[in-house]
């Protein structure tokens, strides 16, 4: 990251306890850059620090050094956490429990195992059917 993120004290944490205030937050900082970013990086974000790492990798080269990047950012994260945009700083932790984070990289396995046991469910039950 550069030194044009401020170093602001504030809270500990933006407070994103569920899937949902993940997912909301996330979508409120896709929808304010235009971007997508790779939930396979999710398991590495901790902090708000590197969340916008993972934005900075979808957007245009160059926006590193460009400080409205980073406000544009704190900004469309407190939409989710009502967090003060100038409170938040890279090191802030993205929630009380990181672990909850380290969910939204598996989801799409978890969404496949629910799919394959589903389908196995449909087999069996043709099968018991069929007897």
């Amino acid at each position: 990251m550069t030194d044009a993120v401020p170093a602001i004290p504030g809270p500990a944490t933006l407070g994103l306890n569920s899937n949902s205030d993940e997912f909301a937050a996330i979508e409120e900082v896709e929808t304010e850059f235009g971007v997508t970013i790779d939930y396979a990086d999710a398991p590495r974000w901790h902090t708000a620090g590197d969340l916008f790492r993972s934005l900075l990798a979808q957007l245009p080269a160059g926006h590193d050094d460009d400080p409205e990047i980073w406000e544009r950012f704190a900004r469309a994260l407190s939409q989710t956490t009502d967090t003060d945009p100038e409170t938040i700083t890279p090191g802030m932790l993205l929630a009380d429990e990181v672990q909850a984070w380290r969910g939204l990289g598996t989801l799409s396995a978890a969404l496949w195992m629910l799919l394959i046991g589903m389908a196995l469910v449909v087999v069996l039950g043709a099968v018991l059917l069929a007897r």
